[in-house]
């Protein structure tokens, strides 16, 4: 039987609240791609897909760890707010200058991408709205993670989960009603990011912000980030390698069920990810105080808690696939078996829990980084190899593979450091 303390019960209320949002969230990310395929086509949706998995691990790569090292800064040295949006700003100043280069890469790349790499003139338009857009996503991760650090998590909520998706399907109603199509779906999806970011800065800042210094220096800052930055960049290839192999290796419309599959099967990340979002901070600040007893009690109730309701789920979707993927188009029912597949995996890691960020937050972000690269070449390895012969169902094989191997090294961690596994 789970033992419930104070705080545990205060992290499941709050959980709860996170996980009824993500549910809003999926739901209107659900109907963005029934939208995008129906009314603008399975092909078009791969396109957007591709592009939009590209834009995300770029602008990733130059939030340079910033988000996560927020969130254990904060929580480590116990940051009053103004505190906090100091440190916010440094990370801000250093993430924004380091956006050029990618910037300039697109722009100047766009028509290689498109017709060197991914065999697709129609991309060369999506590539010119990332380049316009990117300082967008990297500013609007760096908000989302700061509003976790300082636990402000009704408007994390807000401008993750229901902002952005709303604005994204006026946009695209907008847009196809005027007749735009193909490129017009991504250019949808940054002007809700504009929106939702200026929202956001008007939210976090003052007008007449109050003095306060911090002895973090941007320099400093952006040190400590980058071992966040390469485990946090690698889990996120690790998500959406499998799309891009599938760009250069196959055709938009199977990029575009793929990623139908593994968007429904990610459902199964739900609960993780709404425990995960709640209880991080909470490690960062047990961590710090040396508290190893109630970080071991509070890892231990958080992944039974994931385990427990995250079964039924994805055995709801193995044995409902093909009806649930019915509703995007009777061609994207051939996706049934990778759907399968994806439940699977994450099945695997609801059982092993949080692994990743409680690595992160007890300073053993290095071996966290180490295993998310080992995990990204294997992960590559098996898709070059399997795609081929097995199309998308190959690419699902590969992340079922990689998932477990990542998740086992994470264990295996976490008993050797910190002495306790994360289920019992």
């Amino acid at each position: 039987m789970i033992q419930l303390n104070s705080n545990f019960k205060k992290i499941i209320s709050t959980s709860g609240i996170n996980f009824i949002f993500r549910i809003f969230g999926l739901g209107t990310s659900f109907l963005t791609s029934i939208l995008i395929t129906r009314l603008f086509g399975v092909g078009t949706f791969g396109n957007y897909s591709l592009v939009f998995a590209l834009s995300q691990i770029v602008a990733l790569f130059f939030t340079l760890g910033i988000p996560n090292t927020l969130i254990k800064i904060i929580g480590n040295h116990n940051f009053n707010n103004l505190q906090a949006k100091k440190l916010l700003l440094k990370g801000l100043k250093g993430a924004l200058l380091f956006s050029v280069i990618p910037i300039v890469f697109f722009y100047f790349g766009s028509e290689f991408l498109s017709t060197t790499i991914f065999h697709n003139t129609d991309l060369k338009n999506y590539f010119f709205i990332v380049t316009l857009s990117l300082p967008l996503f990297i500013v609007h991760e760096i908000f989302l993670y700061f509003l976790i650090a300082t636990k402000n998590f009704m408007k994390y909520n807000l401008f993750m989960f229901v902002a952005p998706n709303v604005l994204l399907l006026l946009f695209l109603f907008l847009f196809y009603h005027n007749g735009f199509q193909n490129q017009f779906t991504f250019l949808a999806y940054a002007l809700a990011i504009l929106i939702t970011v200026v929202s956001e800065a008007f939210t976090i800042f003052e007008l007449k912000p109050q003095k306060e210094s911090i002895s973090i220096s941007t320099k400093q800052l952006i040190k400590t980030a980058s071992p966040l930055l390469f485990s946090g960049l690698f889990l996120y290839l690790l998500n959406y390698t499998n799309v891009i192999m599938l760009g250069m290796m196959t055709d938009e419309n199977q990029v575009g069920i793929y990623n139908i599959a593994y968007k429904i099967g990610s459902v199964g990340f739900l609960i993780i990810v709404s425990v995960s979002t709640i209880i991080t901070p909470k490690m960062a600040e047990l961590y710090g105080e040396g508290n190893l007893s109630e970080l071991k009690k509070l890892t231990h109730n958080a992944t039974r808690l994931i385990a427990v309701l995250s079964t039924p789920i994805v055995l709801l979707l193995i044995v409902f696939s093909k009806f649930i993927l019915s509703y995007w188009g009777t061609d994207v029912v051939a996706g049934s078996t990778t759907l399968i597949i994806v439940s699977v995996g994450v099945l695997f890691s609801a059982i092993a829990g949080n692994v990743d960020q409680i690595l992160n937050m007890t300073e053993n972000q290095k071996i966290l980084r180490n295993i998310t690269i080992l995990s990204f070449f294997i992960n590559l390895v098996l898709s070059y190899v399997l795609i081929p012969s097995y199309g998308i169902e190959g690419a699902a094989i590969a992340s079922l593979i990689t998932n477990i191997i990542i998740n086992l090294l994470c264990i295996y961690f976490i008993k050797k450091k910190l002495g306790f596994y994360t289920l019992f």
